[in-house]
């Protein structure tokens, strides 16, 4: 499946947040959870600069997620 002008416009989100945390003194890593409707549903960058490995944004999204959005929606 070829990359769409819509998974650009995410990417080059999840690459100012990287840009972001690196500006903060942390690693460069951005993540976005994105609907299968194309909406952003949640956006963060690292924070593991603190010393707490748990901090990444990925892991961030995934706690969001769990609080957030319903079993269906998981999928």
């Amino acid at each position: 499946m070829p990359i769409t002008d819509a998974d650009r416009v995410h990417l080059t989100r999840a690459v100012d947040l990287a840009e972001q945390a690196l500006e903060a003194g942390d690693e460069p890593f951005g993540s976005v959870l994105v609907s299968a409707a194309g909406d952003t549903l949640f956006e963060d960058h690292n924070h593991v600069a603190g010393g707490d490995h748990t901090q990444h944004p990925e892991f961030s999204i995934a706690r969001w997620a769990a609080a957030h959005l319903t079993p269906s929606e998981h999928a």
